[in-house]
């Protein structure tokens, strides 16, 4: 049988170090996993990644996995990587996702060896979208050492900074002040749920709390000196709060406080969410024989504004 061949830059690679953290648009040296790049062809990409084992956010689990969060934010910074190196973005320009979607194909292969990150690389096709200036369009893949691991695309928007400040101050001019629910010194005025309930250790990475009026409607917990969701200054919440707001909210939903990946994902972004009102996660959950779906949305001003679906399948 013919062995698979890999491309020479593939194989050149290095692990050794993390790129700078300007990079990736991080600060902390600790946040950053992209080690390395190279260019395939004229749209496709290789980024090497090392997935840590001991990391204050992502290695806070109660079973012996990586988590399948952490790949998604590693495919975050290789996209911000490769449009710095390859594609002639500056480092620090704003941007936004609009939608994604991933599948995890073994969970097996994510398993964590004590003591030791997880070495993985990520092959990438960023594309200039026909419908819009600053519209990117990016399919991946995650292959560890152990086989194949996700699958991952997006639509991704790129814009100056003076058009989205722009377009951030009309935003906000178009909220009502009434419509914002109770805010608390940057927290929603709901308590953190316990951290067992959704599969943490520490309280500090519980972004959910227990409904206050509507069943199934969870609030979102925003602190803003968390060392990882606020690495660097927002002026919205990041979307990686509000994906593990969305996996917090399924396991409390369906009850589910064993370990659990998350294997499939879809979500949709209609605008950013404000960090100075409260939203809410709302979940529908079908449970099956080893896995449970649930359909999300965030509702913030009295308005739904993103949505989508995880599956979480359970692990042994």
């Amino acid at each position: 049988m013919r062995e698979s061949t890999i491309h020479p830059a593939v194989a050149a690679l290095s692990f050794d170090r993390p790129v700078t953290p300007a990079e990736v648009n991080r600060k902390s040296p600790a946040e950053v996993f992209a080690t390395d790049a190279a260019r395939l062809a004229a749209d496709e990409f290789a980024v090497a990644v090392r997935l840590p084992h001991d990391h204050a956010l992502w290695s806070d689990r109660r079973a012996p996995w990586h988590d399948t969060l952490t790949v998604v934010e590693a495919f975050r910074q290789a996209l911000v990587l490769v449009r710095y190196r390859y594609l002639e973005v500056a480092a620090g320009t704003p941007s936004g996702v609009q939608q994604m979607e991933f599948a995890v194909g073994d969970p097996a292969v994510f398993r964590a060896a004590p003591g030791e990150p997880l070495e993985c690389v990520l092959i990438m096709r960023v594309t200039r979208s026909p419908i819009g200036d600053g519209l990117l369009d990016i399919a991946g893949a995650c292959t560890t050492p152990r086989g194949h691991g996700m699958t991952f695309s997006a639509g991704s928007v790129v814009m100056p900074r003076g058009v989205y400040d722009e377009i951030r101050a009309y935003q906000r001019s178009r909220k009502r002040p009434g419509d914002a629910g109770p805010v608390a010194a940057g927290r929603a005025t709901a308590g953190p749920v316990d951290p067992a309930a959704v599969g943490r250790r520490d309280p500090r990475n519980v972004v959910v709390g227990r409904p206050a009026e509507v069943s199934g409607r969870y609030p979102l917990v925003v602190d803003r000196t968390h060392p990882s969701f606020f690495d660097k200054s927002y002026d919205h919440v990041p979307g990686t709060l509000l994906l593990e707001a969305a996996r917090q909210s399924v396991l409390l939903a369906a009850a589910e406080a064993g370990p659990a990946a998350v294997t499939r994902c879809r979500l949709s972004f209609a605008t950013f969410v404000e960090l100075d009102a409260l939203c809410e996660c709302s979940v529908t959950v079908e449970r099956g024989p080893r896995s449970v779906t649930g359909s999300v949305g965030f509702h913030q001003y009295g308005e739904r504004i993103a949505e989508g679906e995880l599956e979480l399948s359970r692990l042994e």
